[in-house]
């Protein structure tokens, strides 16, 4: 497995940086450079997809990128120029719930004993950019087990009430469907949607914890304390040091996982779960360790830190937490092993 980034792969970051720097509507330009090309000879892996989700980490992007991409690459499907929401948690459950009270009929038959069209009920919580959205990708309870399906955001039977955010960046609606008519992908998909959505959520953390600990970086070059810059302080360079080990042994920890995935490795799953768990913890130690360097002024309101430790928490709990990745591979590694044959 080649894990050096092609000419071509960095252009792409650069590029996106690049954009996301200079646009004032970064989804627009996100769609006009191709960004949401997915999938295909020419289009974009799971690779160059976290590669453009930690720009958008990095720059705090305000934009439906995480959903809109996930959908395309677990279902390989075109959707076009239309943003997707992913709509997965209801009330009450947890990333490792499966649906159960969003139900996915294909056989509703209305009063007049007419053959309805497949159609999903139930109500999401947590569904990030809805507002913004042109389909929904909900994850629901069908006849042989979890489906995804797509429903127009315009369609009957679809109603959205803001909830609270913890990241005003990240908007969060709530979203009931009432027999909203649907579009169904097989369960497999529902799966690669879990593992895809983890490495693009995981990038994004690593982005924005890259961002904030650049900047303490250069705060420290910079900050003067009893005549010398700060940065010059033996414990703070050891804590420097040792958060820059962090930061990139987690971007290597994204990008092996995601090569996995292009490659179609049998243990890509297995890859993008310790991956995610491992950044989920070492992406929130870096934000905490940047703001022990910046000082009492990172907890100010003024002060962008902890705007990029809301986007990283964000990331952290969505497609499970540190704690969720390390239950499911403690019990795979456990599965394996009684099922190992005794020599």
């Amino acid at each position: 497995m080649d894990l050096e980034l092609s000419d071509e792969q960095r252009w792409l970051g650069e590029s996106v940086e690049t954009l996301l720097a200079r646009e004032a509507e970064p989804w627009a330009g996100l769609v006009e450079f191709g960004a949401l090309s997915v999938g295909g000879d020419d289009g974009l892996g799971a690779v160059e997809l976290c590669l453009v989700a930690r720009s958008l980490g990095a720059h705090l992007a305000p934009v439906p990128y995480l959903g809109s991409a996930a959908v395309r690459f677990a279902a390989a499907i075109d959707l076009g120029e239309d943003a997707v929401a992913l709509a997965v948690l209801e009330p009450g459950s947890s990333w490792a719930a499966a649906p159960e009270r969003t139900v996915f009929r294909d056989d509703i038959v209305t009063r007049r004993t007419a053959v309805a069209p497949p159609a999903v009920t139930g109500r999401k919580v947590a569904v990030e950019h809805a507002t913004a959205a042109d389909r929904f990708a909900v994850v629901a309870a069908g006849p042989q087990g979890p489906v995804l399906a797509l429903v127009d955001a315009a369609a009957p039977g679809v109603d959205r009430t803001p909830q609270p955010a913890f990241d005003p960046t990240l908007p969060m609606t709530t979203v009931d469907f009432a027999d909203a008519p649907a579009v169904r992908f097989g369960g497999e998909v529902v799966g690669r949607l879990a593992t895809i959505g983890a490495l693009l959520a995981a990038a994004e953390a690593v982005g924005a914890a890259g961002r904030m600990l650049d900047d303490a970086c250069r705060y420290a070059a910079e900050r003067r304390q009893f005549g010398r810059t700060i940065g010059s302080f033996q414990a703070l360079r050891h804590l420097l040091a040792d958060l820059y080990v962090r930061q990139v042994s987690s971007w290597s920890s994204v990008l092996y996982a995601a090569a996995a995935l292009d490659e179609g490795a049998g243990e890509a799953s297995r890859t993008a779960s310790i991956a995610k768990a491992y950044v989920s913890r070492a992406a929130r130690e870096v934000a905490h360790g940047t703001m022990q360097v910046f000082g009492g002024v990172a907890v100010t309101a003024e002060h962008p830190a902890h705007r990029y430790l809301r986007r990283i928490m964000v990331r952290e709990r969505q497609f499970g937490d540190a704690a969720h990745h390390e239950r499911a591979l403690g019990r795979e590694l456990a599965s394996a092993a009684v099922l190992e044959p005794v020599t």
